[in-house]
């Protein structure tokens, strides 16, 4: 892959961490908000619910590392919103 392709997908895969944060963000917060919502008692809601949270944040943790990926212009150092 030459200087001008990697820098392509660096900037591809920053743009896809990017834009997947925030409503990764937003979907966890609320599973967590109907966690702790006394209305929601049913056991297996509950269980449904924390594991689209658990998922959500292994999606997460998958878009962080993404972070190593970086355009060859980018300073070196750790990379931003670790």
């Amino acid at each position: 892959m030459d200087a001008a392709e990697y820098a392509r997908v660096a900037e591809l895969v920053r743009s896809v961490r990017h834009d997947a944060n925030n409503p990764l963000t937003a979907a966890i917060g609320h599973v967590q908000l109907l966690l702790e919502d006394p209305a929601v008692h049913d056991p297996e809601v509950l269980e449904s619910l924390r594991v689209v949270e658990a998922e959500l944040r292994r999606l997460t943790e998958i878009i962080r590392r993404l972070a190593v990926i970086r355009t060859p212009d980018a300073p070196a150092g750790p990379p931003a919103g670790a």
